[in-house]
């Protein structure tokens, strides 16, 4: 699991350690309902502006054939300095299987950074100065494929002033380098004025065990349409109100509205995670954007325990997964998740 660190100089360090070590940093800290609307307005803005283009058609592995299940693309914060990381994924599962044992999933990963720049000033000084952002991709969190493979994954990100724009926008993908040249997109840095609002941060109150939860969610959170398996979705992951309470907002692509969840969680004394109260926020007041569920389709929600990327296949019975579903006009009764089950085959929680 990645973890950023600051290098400081000498003196600084020195600082820290004599009056930093007195109060160690919370696990969580409580935040300001206006902290928690930008937080939810600026990732919602992010996304209109991302998309992801994914798995095209079945592909066979070991002489079974896997059908598509969905594209999803996840977004947070990668610090508390207004950075983001994503996660694209595209999953499928084996058709036919035996749903009493448990369903074979797997999955294609495309990590990547946005790193919005301090710089405006462009290598043309007669060019207006105007925000940039870079789009890079992580290979060690990624599933890297060869030219041609279905399991391709491209995220794009559109800068521009221009909604929807097809043209200059970012792009990267989860080609392998060894790809025909020019093929292979690593990271890609553009500026654009459609990037206000993406460039500062709502506030530096997330911690390291916010962002630890943030990945871990990004790996274990998945939305599914009924009846529509194939129908991707938009996902944004941030913090609650209280400390130890996250956000969770599902935008499905090509309906409208979307469903906000959140997950209140139980830790021991060491920080690891127990267990968490999930539940769907009630629908949204007239003229209510935020903090609320408006979406016009049912969804179903679940809390996978984390597969490996491309090849990998995990058998999943319904005791070691977490489910909730959601119908527009109906507010379910919350679900508790067992972390200690769903991260019990990984080394993430302790």
């Amino acid at each position: 699991m990645r973890r950023r660190f600051a290098v400081l100089p000498l003196f600084g360090l020195t600082y820290i350690l004599a009056a930093g070590s007195v109060a160690a940093q919370p696990l969580s800290n409580p935040l300001t309902s206006e902290q928690v609307a930008c937080n939810e307005a600026q990732l919602a803005g992010l996304l209109d502006r991302l998309s992801v283009d994914a798995i095209h058609h079945q592909t066979t592995e070991q002489s079974q054939t896997w059908a598509v299940l969905s594209r999803i693309l996840l977004v947070t914060y990668s610090n508390r300095f207004g950075f983001f990381e994503g996660l694209a994924v595209a999953g499928w599962i084996a058709p036919g299987d035996d749903t009493a044992e448990g369903t074979v999933r797997g999955e294609s990963f495309l990590a990547f950074d946005l790193n919005p720049s301090i710089r405006t000033t462009l290598a043309n000084p007669a060019r207006q100065r105007l925000a940039q952002i870079s789009l890079m991709r992580e290979e060690t969190s990624s599933t890297l494929v060869g030219s041609g493979s279905p399991e391709t994954l491209a995220v794009f990100l559109n800068p521009t002033a221009v909604p929807n724009a097809t043209s200059g926008r970012l792009e990267i993908n989860n080609l392998q380098t060894a790809a025909p040249s020019g093929q292979a997109r690593s990271a890609d840095t553009k500026p654009g004025r459609g990037l206000a609002g993406l460039t500062s941060p709502c506030h530096t109150e997330l911690t390291d065990f916010d962002r630890f939860v943030f990945e871990v969610l990004e790996r274990i959170f998945r939305v599914q349409a009924p009846g529509n398996p194939a129908r991707g979705s938009k996902v944004a992951i941030f913090r609650g109100e209280e400390p130890l309470t996250y956000r969770v907002d599902v935008y499905p692509v090509g309906a409208k509205g979307k469903v906000a969840l959140d997950l209140a969680l139980q830790v021991d004394g060491e920080g690891r995670l127990q267990t968490g109260s999930l539940r769907i926020l009630p629908g949204c007041a007239a003229g209510a954007q935020l903090g609320c569920s408006s979406a016009g389709i049912p969804l179903d929600f679940f809390l996978f325990p984390p597969v490996s990327g491309g090849t990998g296949q995990t058998r999943v019975t319904s005791d070691l997964m977490t489910e909730i579903s959601f119908k527009p006009g109906t507010t379910p009764s919350p679900v508790t998740a067992d972390f200690i089950r769903l991260l019990g085959k990984t080394l993430w929680n302790g």
